[in-house]
């Protein structure tokens, strides 16, 4: 048989691997199962096993570690231990199977609970650029040119014409018209595009201090005597607690 327990860090890890060898543990039959690899800080103990989460389920990992699955663990307990290691926790295996708490010697364990801080990311809301087309009307002179015909009469001396006056033989119509073109400038409106200035938009992380707390509970122990009149008495002179 064997029982788990949450480590939350390294340093939590530590004091508990400290604690098992020196209540006596074999280092052999302690496991450390996490998603990474803590080779390096185990160089102090080198015969703690490890075992980091694969292709294998956390049940058949612990199945595996107790043999013939003697470690009963609830749909509860599973959920636990796959989202503390999914957090970067890590869990303990302690084989209790091949030794025994001396008859002389009973042991009690002490918990307590730690706070464990994640992060997660959540849209507060979104910033919408949009581009849209507004009008307006412009108004400007422009100067155009056009001709303008003036007919004038000037009187001249008489001279005497060696051609006799209105005479219609062989005459020509386009010799008594003289044509004149008559011009003028027209507008002409054309708009085109043009590029006047240019939006930037940049996004930046701003790292803020949130303060969190919250209450956490831990064992402790209380230490009394109780002295029984009908019986002899024994004075309990000292009561060393080992923490």
């Amino acid at each position: 048989m064997g029982q788990i327990e949450l480590i939350a860090n390294k340093e939590h890890l530590h004091e508990r691997l400290e604690h098992y060898t020196r209540t006596g543990t074999p280092e052999h039959k302690l496991t450390v199962v996490s998603t990474r690899g803590y080779g390096d800080f185990l160089t102090d103990y080198p015969d703690v096993n490890e075992r980091m989460t694969g292709a294998e389920s956390i049940e058949e990992l612990l199945a595996q570690l107790d043999g013939s699955q003697r470690l009963t663990m609830t749909n509860a307990d599973r959920d636990n231990y796959t989202n503390a290691l999914n957090n970067g926790e890590l869990l303990l295996y302690i084989d209790e199977s091949g030794f025994e708490t001396p008859q002389n010697e009973e042991t009690m364990e002490l918990r307590e609970e730690r706070l464990a801080v994640s992060k997660e990311k959540v849209q507060t809301g979104e910033v919408v650029v949009e581009k849209y087309t507004d009008s307006k009307v412009e108004e400007f002179d422009v100067p155009v040119n056009m001709d303008n015909v003036t007919v004038e009469r000037r009187p001249v001396e008489g001279e005497p014409l060696f051609e006799t006056y209105n005479n219609t033989e062989d005459g020509d119509d386009d010799l008594g018209i003289i044509r004149i073109p008559v011009t003028k400038e027209r507008l002409r409106v054309i708009k085109e595009h043009v590029v006047t200035e240019e939006i930037v938009i940049t996004k930046e992380v701003v790292e803020k201090m949130e303060h969190v707390s919250g209450t956490v509970k831990h064992d402790d122990i209380r230490v009394s005597e109780v002295k029984n009149e009908d019986a002899d008495v024994r004075e309990v002179k000292n009561i060393d607690i080992d923490k």
